[in-house]
Parts: C-alpha cells; sequence; structure tokens
C-alpha cells in the first residue's frame, strides 16, 4: 500500500478515534472549564490538533518506506496516537482532570523513550518535527496542571 494512504487512512482512523473518545461538544466543554490567562483561545487548540495530526502524516508517511526496518517507529507512533485520543476519555468524559494530567508521564515516556529513538534514526525532520512537539508537551502539562487544579472542586 501507498505510505502517503496508509499514513492518511492511519491518521483519519486516529482523529475519528480521538472524536469518539473526547464526545459530544468536546470544545464547548473546554469552554465551561476555568483556565488560566495565558490559556490559547479555541481555534488556537484546533490549530494544535492539525499540527499533531500532520506530523503523524508527515512521519508515518517518511518512515513506512523504510519498513520492515521501521516497524518499532510506526507502531510506537500508532500507539502514541491512540493513547493521545485516549486522554480525551479522562478529560471530556469522566472530567477527570487529574487523571488526563497525570496520563502524561507514561506518554511523554513513550514519546521521549522509545518512539524519539526509533524515529531519529530514520528521519531528521521527523525527529525535528517530534523535537518541537516535545517541547509543546512543557506547555501542554503546565496548562493541564493548572486546568485540573483550579477546576478540581467542580469534578
Amino acid at each position: 500500500m501507498n505510505a502517503y494512504l496508509f499514513a492518511l487512512l492511519a491518521c483519519t482512523a486516529a482523529a475519528i478515534f480521538e472524536g469518539l473518545c473526547a464526545g459530544k461538544e468536546p470544545l464547548k466543554k473546554l469552554a465551561q472549564l476555568r483556565q488560566p490567562l495565558w490559556s490559547p483561545p479555541t481555534w488556537v487548540w484546533v490549530l494544535i490538533g492539525l499540527y499533531w495530526y500532520g506530523i503523524c502524516f508527515t512521519a508515518l508517511a517518511r518512515l513506512l518506506p523504510h519498513w520492515p526496518v521501521s516497524a518499532a517507529a510506526v507502531f510506537l507512533l500508532c500507539a502514541m496516537m491512540l493513547a493521545n485520543g485516549a486522554v480525551n476519555i479522562f478529560q471530556f468524559r469522566m472530567r477527570r482532570l487529574d487523571l488526563a494530567f497525570f496520563s502524561l508521564f507514561p506518554y511523554w515516556l513513550l514519546l521521549l523513550g522509545p518512539f524519539l529513538w526509533t524515529a531519529c534514526t530514520f528521519d531528521g525532520l521527523v525527529c525535528a518535527l517530534f523535537a518541537v512537539y516535545a517541547l509543546y508537551q512543557i506547555y501542554a502539562a503546565s496548562w493541564g496542571y493548572r486546568v485540573w487544579r483550579m477546576n478540581q472542586f467542580g469534578n
């Protein structure tokens, strides 16, 4: 199968999974939370999501031609896409902001450990894109912690 087609199908499936995990009107639920003053507006969250799927698509399209040597990187990226979507169960369906925050730690172990290690051996661009994403995770953790603490009695 063509790498671009597989990447498109995988990212589409991951986005559908994320939507199912988030439930109805996740952006409305997000807007109802108390958030720090430095929270981005809703449209920026949409851009962050588009960046996420953009780098996942790019990574898959660039890693798949190296198959089966790149199999570990591809499987780890697919696991990260599933984990990224699954956290929405905590965030939006269960409204357990504490669990959403704490889910970052195993996610980081996957991102910073085996995924970056294996992906960077195959492709410098994929490595650079996910390095930027890893830096964004510092902001995401700060934001997630603050939102949890600001809304902890509303859970």
